[in-house]
């Protein structure tokens, strides 16, 4: 594993959160046009991101040890989290979408 694969996935992955931030807070505005493209957007770092990880899983598989480092470890982390965070903020946009279209 080259020095560059954790700092990919860290900032694919929080790339992509950021992203989501941004549709949420886009959502809370009542700016829901906005959402999508965001959300699309953080989508495609998130896969971006998974790529990375999937590589070294592979190469890993294939008999390729990578070294475990503190780094790889926070590159992990992060991306778990972003897939985490990616369920719990669509079902926030979806209650924020809710609540505006019972206001109408």
């Amino acid at each position: 594993m080259d020095e560059q694969t954790p700092f990919q996935i860290i900032s694919y992955a929080g790339d992509s959160f950021s992203k989501m931030m941004e549709a949420l807070q886009e959502a809370k505005k009542g700016n829901f046009d906005k959402v999508d493209p965001l959300f699309l957007e953080a989508e495609q770092l998130l896969n971006q991101a998974h790529r990375v990880q999937t590589d070294l899983i592979v190469k890993e598989a294939n008999g390729k040890t990578n070294d475990l480092s503190v780094l790889l470890i926070h590159a992990q982390d992060t991306l778990m989290n972003t897939i985490l965070s990616k369920t719990l903020i669509k079902e926030l946009i979806e209650i924020h979408q809710s609540q505006r279209e019972q206001k109408i």
